[in-house]
Protein backbone atom coordinates (compact mmCIF):
# COMPACT_ATOMS: atom_id res chain seq x y z
CA UNK A 1 0.00 0.00 0.00
CA UNK A 2 1.83 3.67 -1.22
CA UNK A 3 -0.93 5.94 0.67
CA UNK A 4 -2.29 4.41 4.30
CA UNK A 5 -5.27 7.19 3.16
CA UNK A 6 -6.12 3.75 1.31
CA UNK A 7 -6.43 1.97 4.32
CA UNK A 8 -9.80 2.94 5.02
CA UNK A 9 -10.87 1.91 1.97
CA UNK A 10 -9.50 -1.38 2.24
CA UNK A 11 -10.97 -1.75 5.79
CA UNK A 12 -14.39 -1.44 4.46
CA UNK A 13 -13.70 -3.56 1.37
CA UNK A 14 -12.77 -6.36 4.19
CA UNK A 15 -16.35 -5.68 6.16
CA UNK A 16 -18.07 -5.34 3.13
CA UNK A 17 -20.44 -8.74 3.47
CA UNK A 18 -21.68 -8.47 0.27
CA UNK A 19 -18.53 -7.57 -1.61
CA UNK A 20 -15.71 -8.79 0.91
CA UNK A 21 -15.79 -12.15 -0.16
CA UNK A 22 -14.90 -10.86 -4.39
CA UNK A 23 -12.43 -8.46 -3.15
CA UNK A 24 -10.47 -10.81 -0.67
CA UNK A 25 -9.99 -13.00 -3.91
CA UNK A 26 -9.11 -10.16 -5.97
CA UNK A 27 -6.02 -9.07 -3.49
CA UNK A 28 -5.32 -12.93 -3.63
CA UNK A 29 -5.46 -13.14 -6.91
CA UNK A 30 -3.00 -10.55 -7.34
CA UNK A 31 -0.93 -11.62 -5.21
CA UNK A 32 -0.45 -14.80 -7.03
CA UNK A 33 0.45 -13.04 -10.12
CA UNK A 34 2.88 -10.80 -8.56
CA UNK A 35 4.54 -13.98 -6.87
CA UNK A 36 4.36 -15.68 -10.04
CA UNK A 37 6.16 -12.54 -11.91
CA UNK A 38 8.83 -12.45 -9.22
CA UNK A 39 9.44 -16.14 -9.61
CA UNK A 40 9.87 -15.96 -13.18
CA UNK A 41 12.39 -13.37 -13.29
CA UNK A 42 14.12 -15.13 -10.83
CA UNK A 43 14.57 -18.40 -13.06
CA UNK A 44 17.88 -16.42 -15.27
CA UNK A 45 19.77 -15.01 -12.41
CA UNK A 46 22.85 -17.58 -11.14
CA UNK A 47 24.01 -18.02 -7.81
CA UNK A 48 27.15 -18.64 -5.94
CA UNK A 49 26.95 -21.40 -3.06
CA UNK A 50 27.49 -20.44 0.44
CA UNK A 51 30.37 -22.37 0.78
CA UNK A 52 32.29 -20.90 -1.81
CA UNK A 53 31.03 -17.26 -0.82
CA UNK A 54 32.36 -18.24 2.70
CA UNK A 55 36.02 -19.49 1.31
CA UNK A 56 36.73 -15.60 0.01
CA UNK A 57 36.04 -14.10 3.22
CA UNK A 58 38.18 -11.30 4.22
CA UNK A 59 40.59 -12.43 6.18
CA UNK A 60 42.69 -9.92 8.74
CA UNK A 61 45.28 -10.18 11.09
CA UNK A 62 44.32 -7.80 14.11
CA UNK A 63 47.83 -8.53 15.00
CA UNK A 64 49.93 -6.77 12.45
CA UNK A 65 47.43 -4.00 12.26
CA UNK A 66 48.29 -0.92 13.76
CA UNK A 67 45.06 1.08 14.62
CA UNK A 68 45.76 4.86 15.91
CA UNK A 69 43.48 6.40 18.63
CA UNK A 70 41.16 9.16 17.98
CA UNK A 71 42.32 12.69 18.72
CA UNK A 72 39.23 12.91 20.91
CA UNK A 73 36.45 10.44 22.05
CA UNK A 74 32.73 11.58 22.55
CA UNK A 75 30.86 14.41 21.73
CA UNK A 76 32.09 17.87 19.97
CA UNK A 77 30.68 20.88 20.03
CA UNK A 78 30.54 23.77 17.78
CA UNK A 79 29.95 26.90 19.24
CA UNK A 80 28.99 30.03 17.00
CA UNK A 81 29.61 27.73 13.96
CA UNK A 82 28.19 28.92 10.60
CA UNK A 83 25.53 26.48 9.12
CA UNK A 84 25.59 28.19 6.25
CA UNK A 85 29.46 26.49 5.58
CA UNK A 86 27.32 23.03 5.57
CA UNK A 87 24.60 23.55 2.99
CA UNK A 88 26.66 22.25 0.50
CA UNK A 89 27.17 18.98 2.53
CA UNK A 90 23.65 18.56 2.79
CA UNK A 91 21.52 15.81 0.61
CA UNK A 92 18.27 16.91 0.92
CA UNK A 93 16.34 14.26 -1.02
CA UNK A 94 15.56 12.09 1.94
CA UNK A 95 14.12 15.43 3.49
CA UNK A 96 11.54 16.05 0.81
CA UNK A 97 10.96 12.30 0.20
CA UNK A 98 9.63 11.87 3.85
CA UNK A 99 8.12 15.42 3.64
Amino acid sequence: MLDASRAVVVAQNLLDKVNGPEYKKDVQDEYAELRKEYYASQKDKSFVPLAKIRAKKLKTDWSKMQIVKPSFLGTKTFVKYDLNKLLDFIDWDPFFQSW
